[in-house]
């Protein structure tokens, strides 16, 4: 059985292409806030990155979602996506992305 269109999405460090479902969203509000979208249905900008941790620091350290969410991420959300990746599994292989 074929399950239709599965809509793909880039992790905006490691460039891997996914199953939007595999990615986790990132995005800036109407009212500038930035947060984890766990529905994926959020409206505003949105990024994805993997579950990979490494990904996730290196996201914060180089602001790389700042540039894909075409605006600053403030010091206050920028803690709380550090602590949320603080939850993900830390995976053996580090990310050597320029």
């Amino acid at each position: 059985m074929s399950r239709g269109h599965v809509p793909l999405r880039t992790c905006v460090v490691c460039s891997a292409k996914t199953d939007k479902r595999a990615l986790i969203r990132i995005v800036r509000t109407p009212s500038g806030s930035v947060e984890v979208d766990a529905t994926g249905r959020l409206a505003g900008r949105g990024a994805y990155l993997c579950h990979n941790r490494g990904c996730w620091d290196i996201a914060l350290k180089r602001n790389r979602l700042d540039h894909r969410l075409k605006s600053a991420v403030s010091p206050e959300d920028r803690l709380a996506l550090r602590s949320y990746a603080e939850g993900l599994a830390l995976q053996p292989e580090a990310v050597q992305s320029g």
